[in-house]
């Protein structure tokens, strides 16, 4: 475990599970919900996705002109679609560990993700919250379409999210992308039927509220997209800063419109995304 402190900021990461965040507090106070020490990936407070965000429809996509099945899905957590990409489930490696920052890595060999490519962290803490830089180098010899973003959970109790919007995908019954209709208002995030929607054209920051403090989450402009996932009967909540939506591979809409990065062979995609935390008054 990699620890990371300043100021009265403490944060945890674990490379040996996909590179993940294990715990992220201020002040003594839990910002995301902390690592329960199980080996899932679902249970770290916060993991990278890489080289795609959310899920590809049935695991299966057209690459160089051919239907491929590019992706197993999970066993317990998704059945049916790919999700999450591979770096959440893959051990990364510790290039630097400072006392206020780590540099971490991951190669993948074109083996299961159709396409062999290169992925950085580097994450920098500072004494009210962190940063968190991510990025994907196409290593194959074709294009290469690819997405990233960042899952934390926060803890449910007492919070408040607000979150700018234009717009929302719903989600079907198949947990996919149905209709696309404009954000009128903030909806009721912690229902019992739960929530698990994406939101586009955001222009302003994400802001967590808990009686005592607040969270500003700052993406930037190549993490356009937040997708939010609030399962019945849980005790957290999870706001994504993302880059494209979910199944953006199969989509038949315009670039612009899911966010989708296509990379030439040697060309790397970035995003950064800063948290920071403050006392409510």
């Amino acid at each position: 475990m990699l620890k990371l402190v300043s100021g009265d900021v403490e944060l945890a990461i674990d490379p040996w599970i996909g590179g993940g965040i294990a715990s992220f507090s201020w002040r003594g106070r839990d910002i995301f919900r902390p690592h329960n020490g199980a080996s899932n990936p679902t249970d770290l407070a916060n993991f990278p996705l890489v080289p795609f965000c959310n899920r590809i429809a049935h695991g299966r996509m057209t690459v160089d002109g051919e239907l491929r099945n590019i992706l197993m899905s999970r066993k317990g957590i998704e059945e049916v679609h790919a999700i999450h990409g591979l770096g959440w489930v893959s051990p990364w490696a510790t290039c630097q560990h400072l006392t206020e920052s780590a540099d971490l890595s991951l190669h993948h060999d074109g083996s299961i993700w159709p396409w062999a490519f290169d992925a950085e962290q580097h994450i920098q803490v500072s004494e009210d919250g962190y940063s968190h830089t991510l990025s994907v180098t196409n290593r194959g010899r074709l294009p290469m379409p690819a997405g990233l973003g960042l899952h934390p959970y926060f803890p449910r109790q007492d919070s408040e999210l607000s979150l700018d919007a234009k717009g929302v995908w719903h989600t079907g019954k198949d947990r996919l992308p149905s209709t696309h209709r404009r954000f009128i208002r903030q909806p009721a995030w912690f229902t019992e039927s739960g929530f698990d929607n994406c939101f586009t054209g955001r222009t302003r920051p994400i802001e967590i509220t808990w009686p005592t403090h607040k969270l500003t989450i700052t993406p930037c402009e190549n993490l356009p997209f937040t997708h939010v996932y609030s399962p019945p009967g849980e005790d957290y909540f999870c706001a994504e800063p993302v880059s494209h939506i979910p199944d953006a591979m199969n989509s038949t809409l315009a670039p612009e419109e899911t966010g989708l990065t296509t990379l030439q062979p040697g060309e790397t995609f970035e995003v950064r995304c800063d948290f920071q935390v403050e006392e409510v008054r």
